[in-house]
């Protein structure tokens, strides 16, 4: 007997002095020989991740967590038949109990083969207080089952283990939806100006992981002397944006506008969305935004839940105004407000609320700017998306 209880106190010294995985209520202790991966890696993939170089593993827990629409016991049995559609024979499904310092937690487990050709793939899912989880284990292609030492990583996760303190931390970016069919339809303001004196041949609004990039080019018809001549013009320019990994009550963004020769009177300016609301609110407020409605965070942000605090105004970071044929570069301070304790966290989940910070970033073009492309410029804006992180979550 005394041995058991021996056994079970370093268990549960190990958990408590280990560094851990956290998203939202899940906790993923670990030690050698896992190893985090640095937060760059972790902001590019969306994820938190870890790897085991011997044994040639690797493992990521997505982020944000799903909210889930129906019971445990729909969400499990559409996930089945969503893996059996995707991979037909070539997934084999089954159930793992795994948790034992915190009881024992259900997964749904799914091994697949990856496109790369010496790699196996398992997907676990698993529900806690009415939310999906996932942990992807990539393997190498031999591996039939759960290699061990991934066992053992499972063996301690606890769920509702509410780290000692909160912060920001950035879990993704949202790019609002910008297909052919929403491009053609911001410049027809543009090709109506030109009428018969001009045309519009070509724009682009391109978004990527650093910043955004838009152009708008094309020729007008114009009079000089006694000739009708055709001039062609073009406008554009670059915004590349640098946030923090983590986010301190005030940190450092920066930003580096480049504006073309004929391009001028754009400005960047940077604002924080505070939401909190029931949580199937705030993921089709998200859903709506990808899709380019702002309308809703805007809602959300001005009527805030029964239960949710209450936050003082916040200063607006500094706007950077760019300058015709020149890179101007700034770095603006930009505050969020105290990220909720563990035990306002705690009771927000308790109630089925979802509390996130948004940080928007937009171009706007001034009323000195001339030219083509205003509205093609108002919809380059995108979303940096914060959620409470553990300490455990800190470096």
């Amino acid at each position: 007997m005394r041995a058991v209880l021996f056994a079970l106190l370093w268990v549960a010294a190990f958990v408590a002095d280990a560094a851990a995985l956290r998203v939202e209520a899940l906790a993923i202790p670990y030690a050698s020989p896992w190893q985090r991966a640095t937060p760059q890696q972790e902001a590019e993939d969306g994820a938190l991740l870890l790897d085991a170089p011997e044994a040639g593993l690797h493992l990521a827990v997505p982020r944000p967590t799903r909210v889930l629409k129906a019971d445990a016991a729909t969400y499990y049995a559409r996930l089945n038949e969503k893996w059996q559609a995707l991979y037909g024979s070539r997934a084999k499904i089954s159930w793992l109990e795994s948790g034992a310092v915190q009881g024992q937690q259900k997964w749904l487990v799914c091994r697949r083969p990856a496109s790369e050709r010496d790699v196996s793939v398992f997907h676990l899912s698993t529900v806690f207080e009415g939310r999906a989880y996932s942990v992807l284990l990539f393997a190498p292609a031999a591996a039939e089952a759960l290699p061990q030492v991934a066992l053992d990583l499972l063996a301690a996760v606890q769920f509702g283990v509410a780290p000692a303190s909160t912060n920001w931390v950035k879990t993704r970016t949202l790019y609002p939806q910008a297909s052919a069919e929403v491009l053609e339809a911001l410049v027809q303001d543009d090709i109506a100006r030109l009428g018969d004196d001009g045309m519009v041949t070509g724009y682009g609004l391109d978004f990527s992981a650093s910043g955004v990039a838009w152009f708008i080019e094309g020729y007008q018809w114009k009079r000089i002397d006694t000739r009708v001549t055709r001039l062609a013009w073009n406008q554009g320019g670059q915004l590349e944006v640098q946030p923090p990994a983590e986010s301190a009550p005030s940190a450092n963004w920066r930003l580096l506008l480049t504006l073309a020769k004929n391009e001028a009177d754009i400005s960047v300016q940077l604002r924080v969305w505070d939401l909190c609301a029931p949580s199937q609110r705030v993921a089709e407020a998200l859903d709506q935004l990808q899709r380019g409605a702002f309308a809703q965070i805007q809602r959300l942000a001005l009527e805030r839940a029964t239960g949710c605090p209450e936050i003082e105004a916040l200063a607006a970071p500094a706007a950077l105004q760019g300058e015709s044929g020149k890179a101007v570069q700034v770095e603006t301070v930009v505050s969020l407000p105290p990220a909720p304790s563990a035990a306002q966290l705690a009771a927000l989940r308790l109630a089925g609320l979802t509390r996130i910070d948004l940080v928007e970033i937009a171009l706007h073009p001034g009323p000195r700017r001339t030219g083509f492309g205003d509205r093609l410029i108002e919809r380059a804006r995108w979303y940096v998306v914060f959620e409470p992180g553990g300490a455990g979550d800190a470096r």
